[in-house]
């Protein structure tokens, strides 16, 4: 018997082939600032969903609180854990790189989730993350939908998107530095025929891509304050 969820996991994930140039063009942001992942190197999607990006990406391991969502990107050769942000069961220094797509909006506490991707990353690592900027033309359409089907089931009923600068300032007060941004999706997605281009910055796009640094200052400064709230 096929159930609610179920459905709205072949709706979330066929909405990709439905909009496949929007997904490329989302695809070319994240690529501006995420470098090839190397062999040796152990990266993760959290919020993997259904694994289109991680597996567009060749990253490895997925995470996903939706076990509809998990056994599809399994499917896509992807490692999976049922998990939220919140609380990783991953050890400190555990990846290399961390992506997440649209995550945000779905956060219960964004900054314990940005702490916690800060625990797991290694000392140089990467964090990645892409997001609808609530202040873009974009995101102010997909806010009059979650108005008009507040009381609608479905993913993205329960979304609440955010701007850049408050994701960029949760990210740098959890210990990130290097904060870099792309953007793309520049017109309404019914009108997009052919991939979108990717700018520098952010303030015209709809879809923007955040990239920062797990740094050796930042990791030092955490260390000193937890030694001295033991003292």
């Amino acid at each position: 018997m096929r159930t609610s969820s179920d459905m709205w996991v072949k709706e979330y994930d066929s909405w990709y082939d439905r909009h496949i140039k929007v997904f490329s063009s989302e695809l070319a942001a994240i690529r501006e600032l995420f470098h090839p992942v190397q062999t040796e190197h152990r990266s993760i999607e959290i919020g993997v969903g259904t694994g289109r990006f991680a597996q567009a990406l060749c990253i490895g391991h997925g995470a996903d609180p939706s076990k509809e969502m998990l056994e599809l990107a399994r499917k896509r050769n992807i490692i999976c854990v049922q998990a939220v942000a919140e609380s990783l069961p991953f050890k400190e220094k555990s990846f290399d790189v961390i992506l997440m797509v649209t995550v945000d909006c779905f956060l219960t506490d964004l900054q314990q989730a940005f702490s916690e991707v800060h625990r797991v990353l290694k000392t140089g690592g990467k964090l990645i993350l892409g997001m609808i900027d609530r202040n873009s033309e974009l995101g102010k359409v997909y806010e009059k939908k979650y108005e008009k089907r507040q009381h609608e089931r479905g993913f993205y009923t329960c979304a609440r998107l955010h701007s850049v600068e408050d994701i960029s300032e949760r990210i740098h007060r959890s210990g990130f530095v290097g904060i870099d941004t792309v953007q793309t999706l520049f017109r309404p997605l019914e009108m997009i025929e052919d991939s979108e281009p990717v700018r520098n910055g952010h303030g015209e796009g709809g879809f923007v891509v955040i990239a920062a640094t797990k740094g050796e200052m930042a990791e030092d400064k955490c260390s000193k304050t937890n030694i001295i709230s033991r003292t």
